[in-house]
């Protein structure tokens, strides 16, 4: 016998054709894990002062761990949800031979691959759109002149103000949306602490590329070792308030 024939007169799915329905709409699902169970939170880097020149911790530490947790609906649109705990190195436990990890993520992407920081300190210059009328015309004057002389030449946007890539500090690129105002709810203007990228370079600003991964330019992946995908490959850009490190952050996606 059909089971439509057991069908109510009414409108509408059965309990069974429901829990059917409900199970194919949870896109990541293991069995046994209910939604309202803890998640572990990912290790997404961890810096200390003395590795980072400019990197300001609050009381006396020295050491930040920045962790996510792998689900959109946890953190910004279309972002994994950011915390930054500041400590101190010394008073740090034994570290764990197993690290908890979630039983699934909401995306792969969102899963770093291990990886050794080399810091190296370079120059930045504020975003082009945020520079004073005057100093911007100048400059778009010479981008302008230096094309038209050389097709190579480097341009202040993508070659000379702002380096794609992993960093930590220096200025926000804003070449997505027009500048936001990024303000502590103390009132106080925030800096960019990270800026967590999809990639460490593109067509368009290989000048950055270190001189040690020249020769891996046109090497599959080789612009991507850390594995992170963020928004349409973009780059999540973390601040944090500069008169007291440990108040809110926010974070942007450009």
């Amino acid at each position: 016998m059909d089971e439509s024939e057991h069908r109510s007169p009414e409108p509408g799915l059965t309990d069974i054709e429901q829990e059917t329905l409900t199970s194919l709409e949870q896109e990541h699902h293991v069995e046994g894990l209910r939604d309202t169970d803890p998640t572990p939170l990912l290790p997404l880097a961890q810096l200390y002062t003395k590795d980072i020149p400019g990197l300001t911790a609050p009381d006396g530490c020295d050491l930040l761990q920045i962790l996510w947790c792998p689900f959109d609906a946890h953190g910004f649109p279309r972002t994994p949800g950011v915390h930054l705990k500041w400590r101190k190195a010394s008073e740090r436990r034994e570290l764990l031979t197993e690290p908890p990890s979630p039983a699934v993520v909401g995306d792969a992407g969102y899963v770093p691959e291990p990886c050794v920081l080399h810091p190296e300190e370079v120059q930045e210059h504020e975003y082009l759109g945020l520079l004073d009328d005057e100093l911007r015309e100048r400059i778009e004057e010479w981008d302008e002149a230096s094309e038209e002389a050389d097709d190579d030449a480097p341009l202040y946007q993508y070659d000379l103000s702002i380096p794609p890539g992993w960093k930590v500090g220096g200025f926000a690129s804003w070449h997505v949306t027009d500048p936001h105002p990024m303000v502590c709810d103390c009132g106080t203007p925030m800096q960019v602490l990270v800026t967590i990228a999809s990639s460490e370079w593109d067509g368009g600003n290989r000048s950055w590329v270190p001189v040690e991964d020249r020769d891996a330019l046109n090497v599959r992946g080789a612009s991507t070792p850390t594995k992170v995908l963020v928004g349409r490959s973009g780059s999540l850009r973390i601040f944090t308030c500069p008169a007291d490190p440990r108040h809110e952050h926010k974070v942007n996606l450009q």
